[in-house]
């Protein structure tokens, strides 16, 4: 046990019987507030997903193109943001 834990249950002793029940029971809302069930997080995963449609040539882009995509969009952002490359994006000023 360390030192902050002894402390706590040092001062914890200390207080009425009610207070420790209170506390008690501040402390468990506190540790499960969040927990979020299995069923829960799987529906809000399914309504977060994103459907993957095949573009024109039938390609259906992976994990890492889309990764790929997004590292790309945010470096030219912040290379324009930095002013080392113009809005059309060719790396010329």
């Amino acid at each position: 046990m360390s030192a902050l834990e002894r402390e706590i249950m040092e001062r914890f002793r200390q207080l009425a019987p009610e207070s420790r029940l209170r506390m008690l029971s501040a402390l468990q809302q506190e540790v499960t507030s969040g927990q979020v069930s299995l069923a829960a997080w799987l529906d809000a995963a399914r309504a977060a997903r994103i459907t993957l449609r095949p573009d024109a040539e039938g390609h259906v882009p992976t994990a890492s193109e889309l990764l790929n995509e997004a590292r790309e969009e945010r470096d030219a952002d912040l290379l324009q943001r930095a002013g080392l490359r113009n809005s059309a994006g060719d790396g010329s000023n």
